[in-house]
């Protein structure tokens, strides 16, 4: 047998020795060090889908070592072409050692028949962890969702023989995917347990992912998706989503405001009225009458007193595309409709500011005219009472 086994791993080196074709992807292809799907988003409806075609038999995982079985020893020459070909920056003979060592341990994924991926780990059980050494998904299966199924079923495998702490040092290209499968840099297992026992990369981070001893992994997504539904039956019980009321009409006869309270279904639909009743707005008019007078005599506004003349700036209002000036404030205050609350207010002399530095940029004076001035204005409005 383990001259079968010497012959295997012979034969497999040569295989990988026989060039650059045949084994090294191209530069659009490259896969980083660690990571099953270099990184792309996953998402949930994707997992479902892996399941489904596992359900069916299309799909199925296998938890193998080095038993010198030539069923294990031919699983595992598949998956390390894969690693081997996913994984360039990883030396291939590092590779090779590492994965017919007795101590790792492989989970494949196997697709009709054929090794499509897995993870190669080395458990731990007396230190309560395990390390991930390699992990990736064939070129031709990838953005599947087969990476995250695949790491579901390393926590449920792990979960039931009582190891609860997963670490690996991740490159920049994995961390994303890693993070997704639920990995932080933050290290809870005690530092004695894992340090000398892990093997630590150059230019990579250490990541832990805890697997909590309670949690079937693998009905997350039926779990997940039971919730939902429960949930979106409890929303239409009470929803009036499905009632249409007709549109406003007041704007038709010239009114340009509306008491939120009088828009046809505000109220059915559980809205409180917060906000200023007439005399509290009535007193904050004549706050903010005085506060805009203050304004217009501070020494930086004399730029702001009056709109903006076409005929001596000619390209203004192609680049302002909302225009305010002290003038145009004065008139929306003097209307008693307008500004019913201070932030209001404040924010059309914000967009003026704004308007003003947009236009003539920094170190000219109108910009230095523009800070003081909106500093000076964010100080009065805030101080009011109401």
């Amino acid at each position: 047998m383990e001259t079968q086994q010497q012959t295997l791993l012979q034969d497999s080196n040569n295989n990988l020795n026989k060039g650059n074709n045949d084994t090294v992807m191209n530069t659009q292809q490259q896969q980083p060090l660690l990571g099953p799907e270099g990184g792309i988003p996953l998402d949930s409806g994707r997992g479902i889908t892996a399941k489904e075609e596992k359900e069916k038999g299309i799909l199925r995982f296998e938890v193998i070592t080095n038993d010198s079985s030539s069923k294990n020893l031919e699983y595992l020459m598949n998956l390390k072409n894969v690693f081997s070909k996913q994984l360039p920056k990883m030396p291939r003979e590092y590779i090779v050692r590492l994965m017919f060592d007795r101590f790792h341990h492989s989970l494949l994924i196997i697709k009709n028949n054929n090794v499509i991926g897995g993870i190669c780990f080395r458990p731990f059980p007396q230190q309560g962890f395990i390390e991930i050494a390699f992990c990736a998904i064939t070129s031709s299966e990838q953005v599947k969702g087969y990476g995250s199924f695949l790491m579901t079923h390393l926590k449920e495998h792990n979960r039931k023989v009582g190891i609860y702490h997963f670490l690996t040092f991740a490159d920049n290209f994995a961390i994303e995917y890693f993070q997704k499968q639920g990995f932080t840099h933050e290290i809870t297992l005690a530092k004695e347990k894992w340090k000398g026992f892990i093997q630590e990369y150059d230019g990579g981070s250490l990541m832990e992912c805890v697997v909590h001893p309670n949690v079937t992994y693998l009905e997350i997504p039926t779990m997940v998706k039971a919730q939902r539904n429960a949930l979106n039956q409890k929303i239409r019980t009470i929803s009036t989503s499905h009632l249409v009321y007709s549109g406003l009409q007041c704007f038709n006869s010239g009114d340009q405001r509306v008491p939120i309270e009088k828009i046809p279904g505000i109220l059915e639909a559980g809205w409180i009225n917060n906000g200023l009743d007439q005399q509290q707005i009535n007193s904050l008019q004549q706050q903010l009458a005085v506060v805009l007078q203050s304004i217009k005599n501070h020494d930086d506004a004399w730029p702001f007193l009056q709109p903006v003349s076409v005929e001596e700036v000619p390209s203004y209002y192609t680049i302002v595309k909302d225009p305010v000036d002290l003038q145009m404030i004065s008139d929306r205050l003097a209307t008693g409709k307008y500004y019913i609350t201070k932030n209001i207010f404040l924010a059309d002399l914000k967009r003026m500011c704004n308007n003003c530095r947009e236009f003539n940029g920094e170190n000219s004076t109108y910009y230095d005219n523009a800070d003081r001035l909106e500093k000076y204005c964010k100080n009065l409005v805030n101080n009011l009472k109401i």
